[in-house]
């Protein structure tokens, strides 16, 4: 697709996103982390749409100072006169964010805090009040804050703040980086190099799939054990499944081997403590009481299992193997859950960016089933002279089950077939039943005598298909153009509302019906009404009646009653967009939890066109 071809919201996308990659290869590139701080900080505030940020980096325990803050500002974007100095010093003493950081309480993605050095400054603010915090992490370890600021929630969206989370995530594990590299100067060579190696090779596996082979690939080779093996839990429910191994006589991941998550298993009994498990030698002790013949088979002996944990939050387990007795050394068990760490960091990331991607396709999808669907209702309302057609239809959700219809009859041009109905359900199961029954309904319609036989019928077709499991309300009605006839039949469809210019009465079109779909046979009534000049009938869905607002009270039938009889002299557009604009007001911002459609029919007065 060329980029003239894009949409506003794609191209948005893809400049995000390009920018995030280049903040990443600005991180990951940096011999010296601290340097280019200021340099990611000002791009995400850019791509953010903000305009202030900064980080404050956590200080070595040897040079805290009781009663001053454990942090030190180490990144800034355009802070305000407030947050420059001046008389004093703005970053002296412990601010709220960094108060929640210490106490471990900044635990989520990001935290929206309102900022209390802002509130103390004297100084010119620039109206900023509020920012959103990122704890910058290297597995449990909290290693400095990345803030955005604002003058008020409304400023983080969704999108923004997924980007904060994502760009912290990328700094936490930049600095690790760097935090390894400076231990490997302090000649902690063998394990820190192997760290350090392991993050940057990790980095460069963005695949899932990749990236977890070669961590066991790594972890076998760096440790020098005979087997080892990774387990994640699938959606973070079920099982423990084997997703990778090196040194197996029987490859799990390949055979599909599951574990069950308890205190049964070893890599079970790691999930629920988070704590690693040490066995020198499994056929003298083995500490929990869960095995089975395939893993019995392999003759390990010496044994250890680590915890990923991403934000505290267990993913999986990484396990080695020995078939001799071997017991790890603390300093070994610290390699393997410092390489666990890194990798439970990276894993997480893949699986994140693999999940957009897929959210991304089933949108896409979704946008493709509403066009669809779409063009399955009428182009445009008919233009019958002396008469006034109009209606309004908005899903609740991408797709929906509420449909509407005129049908033309060929050889009677003065008749009118208006169809409506309700699918009992949303999404994208509803569309699909939506679909099918709005073609049976027309062929009915066209085959049939009056709105009765015609429900009747197509409620057979619908019962037939065994493969459709909802059901559906519809209202069906036949118009005589020329003499201002209307015969009606109801599926247990919400009663459409008849507005006499005549008596100026707004009253129900009541029958007597069953809902299509449930039973293979159905009685309804059919009922005749003679429109006058003036006169109006409206159509809806119960999203109309049912829209609820904040104290969860329905819109209800008093008052679309009350709006439309306040419409005696609208035309029909006018009254859909009384009716709408009534059930908006009443809603206020909550959002819209069903199906909304409106069809009104008006018969035009003697003196309009």
């Amino acid at each position: 697709m060329e980029a003239s071809q894009l949409t506003g919201s794609e191209g948005d996308l893809i400049e995000k996103l390009t920018a995030l990659n280049q903040i990443g290869e600005t991180l990951n590139r940096a011999a010296d982390v601290r340097n280019v701080l200021d340099l990611a900080l000002g791009r995400l505030v850019e791509i953010m749409g903000l305009e202030t940020g900064w980080i404050a980096l956590r200080k070595p325990p040897s040079q805290w100072t009781p009663g001053e803050s454990q942090f030190k500002l180490a990144a800034h974007h355009r802070l305000p006169p407030a947050l420059e100095g001046g008389d004093g010093n703005p970053w002296a003493g412990i601010c709220t964010c960094q108060r929640l950081c210490s106490e471990g309480l900044l635990t989520e993605a990001y935290n929206e805090v309102r900022c209390s050095r802002l509130a103390a400054a004297s100084r010119d603010r620039r109206g900023l009040a509020v920012h959103a915090s990122a704890p910058l992490r290297s597995g449990d370890d909290t290693l400095g804050i990345l803030n955005v600021a604002a003058p008020d929630w409304s400023s983080f969206s969704p999108q923004a703040l997924a980007l904060l989370t994502n760009v912290g995530n990328q700094i936490g594990i930049a600095l690790e980086r760097a935090r390894l590299y400076d231990l490997v100067q302090e000649r902690r060579v063998n394990e820190q190099a192997v760290l350090l190696d392991l993050s940057n090779q990790l980095l460069s596996h963005p695949e899932l799939a990749d990236l977890i082979e070669h961590l066991v690939e790594q972890v076998h080779e760096t440790l020098r054990v005979d087997a080892c093996a990774l387990l994640l839990r699938s959606d973070g429910e079920g099982p423990l499944r084997f997703r990778a191994a090196q040194g197996w006589r029987v490859d799990p991941a390949a055979a599909g081997r599951e574990l069950p998550v308890d205190e049964r298993s070893g890599p079970g009994w790691v999930m629920h403590t988070r704590q690693p498990l040490v066995a020198e030698d499994l056929s003298v002790h083995d500490p929990l009481p869960w095995a089975a013949a395939w893993l019995q088979a392999e003759g390990f002996r010496g044994h250890a299992a680590v915890p990923l944990l991403v934000e505290g939050r267990p993913i999986g387990v990484l396990t080695i193997n020995q078939r001799q007795p071997r017991l790890l050394d603390p300093e070994e068990i610290r390699l393997l859950q410092l390489m666990a760490n890194q990798a439970a960091v990276a894993i997480e990331k893949a699986r994140l960016h693999e999940e957009e991607i897929k959210m991304q396709a089933m949108e896409s999808e979704l946008e493709v089933a509403r066009q669809i669907q779409l063009s399955l209702l009428p182009n445009a309302a008919p233009v019958v002279p002396g008469w006034e057609f109009a209606t309004f239809y908005e899903a609740a959700r991408e797709v929906g089950g509420d449909f509407y219809d005129f049908l033309q009859f060929p050889g009677a041009p003065d008749r009118l077939g208006l169809v409506i109905a309700d699918v009992t359900g949303k999404g994208v199961p509803a569309a699909l039943f939506m679909a099918q029954t709005s073609t049976m309904i027309r062929v009915a319609a066209r085959r049939s005598g009056g709105p009765a036989e015609a429900l009747a019928e197509a409620n057979v077709m619908i019962t037939q298909d065994r493969h459709m499991s909802l059901l559906l309300t519809a209202f069906y009605a036949t118009l005589d153009t020329r003499q201002g006839r209307l015969a009606y039949a109801s599926a247990g469809h919400n009663r459409p509302l008849w507005l006499s210019a005549g008596t100026g009465l707004c009253q129900e079109l009541k029958a007597r019906g069953t809902l299509m779909g449930a039973f293979d046979h159905i009685e309804l009534e059919e009922g005749v009404i003679d429109l006058g000049p003036g006169d109006v009938v409206v159509l809806y869905t119960d999203g109309v009646t049912e829209a609820m607002d904040v104290e969860h009270r329905q819109f209800g039938e008093e008052r679309l009653v009350a709006t439309v009889a306040a419409c005696a002299d609208a035309g029909a557009q006018q009254v859909v967009d009384a009716v709408v604009a009534a059930v908006r007001s009443f809603t206020g911002n909550i959002p819209q939890s069903d199906d909304l459609t409106v069809l009104v029919v008006k018969r035009c007065p003697p003196s309009s066109p």
